[in-house]
């Protein structure tokens, strides 16, 4: 540690070196002069992280720690510091030498002494928590790719099934007209395989299994505390789960307004609900 000139030796009855350099963090303490702050005491943490010698650091200006960009935000920071006397949980890059800008979140708390200005504080290496933070914010947008893609299949199928239903209630109709044997005999096979469709060609398996990859275990968990859901009910509860506007999930179901508060009212009774209780917040729970 760089030895202290006299004009600041009243420091030394405060502080303990061997203390303050078993810190975990980077510990500062700053003279304010003025709109400015001058380094004047540090542990070996600060000097190491900003690889700067004891000749560089003592008085070295606030600012000169940090960016450009960073600056102004720091400004505001020292200027409610000086204000209130403390500030917390400021986040910064801390420049160093070695690695460049490193991720910190900083505290200070002012004080004075022999009429002389003064703020100390500690600085806390946030690198892995911002590296959480990315990452929770990739994720996040991932989740919002595959929740648009669940809301796009769902669509989808329901506009599949019009078409077909639309299909087999025309061919029907014409089966029912037709006095050709033969066409009459083509156009029941066709609707066997349209009304076969309808029983065997599940698009709920592909939805579901794009969803528990976001949700993971929300359709066992639900079904275990309702065993009497029915795969309709946890269909629409799986769009209360992502959240879905009221319009979005009445055209995916092909349903009105009405029908579909006729819809959560039966399910919030069938959920054993009070009338006081939210259902999407229920089933956002799980």
């Amino acid at each position: 540690m760089f030895q202290p000139t006299e004009d600041i030796l009243a420091l030394d009855a405060m502080f303990n070196q061997e203390l303050v350099d078993c810190l975990p963090g980077i510990f500062y303490l700053y003279e304010v002069i003025g709109d400015e702050a001058y380094l004047k005491r540090w542990n070996n943490k600060h000097q190491t992280v900003t690889g700067r010698t004891p000749e560089e650091l003592l008085n070295a200006n606030l600012m000169s720690f940090v960016g450009e960009e960073t600056q102004p935000y720091l400004k505001e920071c020292f200027n409610v510091l000086i204000e209130t006397g403390s500030v917390k949980n400021v986040y910064a890059n801390i420049l160093s030498k070695e690695d460049g800008e490193v991720p910190y979140v900083f505290e200070g708390f002012g004080f004075s002494l022999h009429n002389r200005n003064f703020f100390m504080g500690m600085g806390m290496d946030v690198s892995d928590l911002m590296s959480a933070k990315e990452q929770i914010k990739r994720l996040e947008l991932q989740k919002q790719q595959k929740e648009k893609e669940l809301f796009s299949i769902a669509l989808q199928e329901q506009e599949k099934e019009e078409l077909l239903q639309n299909v087999l209630l025309k061919l029907e109709n014409i089966e029912r007209q037709d006095v050709n044997h033969l066409r009459s005999k083509d156009i029941k096979t066709l609707t066997s395989e349209i009304k076969n469709h309808f029983s065997t060609h599940d698009n709920w398996r592909v939805f579901k299994k794009l969803f528990k990859e976001i949700h993971y275990n929300f359709f066992e968990t639900l079904s275990a505390t309702h065993p009497n859901i029915t795969k309709g009910e946890l269909k629409y509860c799986a769009y209360l789960k992502m959240q879905m506007h009221t319009s979005e999930v009445c055209s995916i179901m092909n349903i009105s307004k009405e029908g579909l508060a006729k819809k959560r009212y039966r399910l919030k009774k069938k959920l054993g609900l009070k009338p006081e209780e939210q259902l999407d917040e229920y089933i956002i729970s799980f």
